[in-house]
C-alpha cells in the first residue's frame, strides 16, 4: 500500500506542477494536467481505503438485514475524470472551428463532435453506475443486478476465487489477478468480477459466510 501511495503522490505532484506551469501559456492543456493530479489523488484515497476496509471484520451476530454492493465510487470518479480529459479539448476545438465554415472545416467539425459526444455519453453512463445496485445478499439468497434472486437452498460452493490474466506477452511477467464471486445455482456455474465494486474480496467472503450460516441455522433447509 505504501508504494502505491508514494507512486501516485509523486505522479500527482508532477501533474499539478506541470498544470500550474502551463496555466500561463495554454489554459486548456493545464486543465488536463490538473485533472490528472486529481485522478492521482483519488487513486491515493482508493489505495488507503482498500487497506482500511480489509481490516473491517463482520460479526456473525451483527444486525445485517441485507448487504447491497454497488460500483466503486472512487472508480467511477476516476473514469469520469479520464473521459473529461477528452471532452474538454473536444469542446475547445469545436468552439474554434465554428468561426469559419468550408468543406474541410465541416468534416473536422463532424468528427470532433462525434468524438466529444462519445465521451460525454461515457461520462453520463459512469454517473448512472454510481447508484446502480450490482449485488444484494440477504438471508434469502444472492441477487445479481436485475436478475431473480438465487436462493440459498439452490446455491452451492459460494466463495471468492482469483484468476490470473495470462497472455502470450505476460506469460513470464507479472500476471494481474481478478477476483470473482463464484457459486453454483442448480448445477449452473455463476461468476462475476467484483474488483470494480465498493467491497473488497475479503469483506465479501465474510458476508457470504454470515448469510449462509444464518440460513443454515434458520431451519429452512
Amino acid at each position: 500500500m505504501k508504494f502505491g501511495i508514494i507512486f501516485y503522490s509523486v505522479l500527482g505532484i508532477l501533474a499539478l506542477s506541470i498544470g500550474v506551469y502551463l496555466l500561463q501559456y495554454f489554459f486548456i492543456l493545464s486543465i488536463i494536467f490538473f485533472i490528472g493530479a486529481f485522478i492521482n489523488g483519488v487513486f491515493i484515497y482508493k489505495e488507503y481505503n482498500i487497506h482500511k476496509n480489509d481490516q473491517i471484520e463482520y460479526d456473525v451476530n451483527a444486525p445485517l438485514d441485507e448487504v447491497v454492493i454497488k460500483y466503486s465510487r472512487s472508480g467511477r470518479i476516476i473514469a469520469i475524470s479520464i473521459y473529461s480529459i477528452f471532452v474538454i479539448p473536444g469542446i475547445f476545438f469545436l468552439s474554434c472551428l465554428m468561426i469559419k465554415f468550408n468543406f474541410m472545416t465541416m468534416l473536422i467539425l463532424t468528427s470532433l463532435a462525434a468524438f466529444t459526444i462519445y465521451f460525454i455519453v461515457k461520462v453520463i453512463l459512469e454517473i448512472k453506475k454510481i447508484s446502480k445496485v450490482m449485488i444484494s445478499i440477504n438471508e434469502k439468497g444472492i441477487q445479481m443486478e436485475d436478475h431473480p434472486r438465487y436462493l440459498w437452498n439452490d446455491i452451492q460452493l459460494e466463495k471468492i476465487i482469483v484468476k490470473r490474466l495470462v497472455s502470450r506477452e505476460s506469460k513470464h511477467d507479472y500476471q494481474p489477478e481478478v477476483n470473482y464471486l463464484y457459486f453454483f445455482h442448480n448445477n449452473e456455474k455463476i461468476e462475476t468480477t467484483i474488483d470494480d465494486f465498493d467491497i473488497t474480496d475479503y469483506q465479501l467472503s465474510q458476508v457470504l459466510k454470515i448469510f449462509r450460516a444464518r440460513y443454515n441455522n434458520s431451519g429452512l433447509l
